[in-house]
């Protein structure tokens, strides 16, 4: 059976979205090569142009390597499959790339990663207390960036994924908060 496997670093880990495509499995996997980051503006959901929200990307890094889920998909059905794959690049605002994950049982197989490389980056020279400050200010049609931030962090804490930089923002927001 031919199957598309799909890559999942933050809440495409742990909030479901998986059943309504016809997922058939799933399991923890590892990305090598890449790190979790707070690159992403947003300027529509959990934020806006004047006041963005930060939202969780991935990043090339040197000897990193990224804990997440892969979620398996039958390929037998190219409509389903498409629509799977226009859902997932309208909730991620982007394209797919193909990269090899390592599966929890070994196995080692392409999956497609959404790694955002769009009009809206957030410059790696911003420090975690800015993006702290930006969070606290940013809401928009999903909600509030500060909400989407503690979703991810609990979320990915829920399914057993620690992340320092999840963390360090999250303690970087709350510290602010006081």
């Amino acid at each position: 059976m031919i199957v598309v496997w799909v890559f999942g670093f933050g809440s495409l880990t742990f909030d479901g979205w998986q059943s309504e495509f016809g997922c058939v499995g799933s399991q923890r996997a590892t990305l090598r090569g890449y790190r979790r980051t707070f690159n992403k503006k947003s300027v529509v959901n959990w934020g806006t142009k004047e006041n963005p929200g930060i939202t969780l990307n991935l990043e090339p890094f040197d000897g990193a390597s990224c804990e997440g889920a892969a979620f398996e998909f039958p390929d037998n059905d190219k409509i389903r499959t498409m629509v799977l794959l226009r859902a997932l690049r309208k909730r991620e605002a982007c394209d797919p790339t193909d990269l090899q994950v390592l599966l929890a049982d070994g196995r080692s197989v392409d999956a497609k990663v959404y790694i955002y490389e769009g009009v809206n980056p957030l410059g790696s020279t911003i420090s975690t207390a800015k993006k702290a400050e930006m969070i606290l200010k940013a809401r928009g049609t999903s909600g509030s960036a500060l909400d989407y931030v503690r979703r991810n962090f609990e979320g990915l804490h829920d399914v057993g994924l620690e992340d320092p930089a999840v963390t360090e923002l999250w303690q970087a927001v709350q510290a602010l908060r006081g």
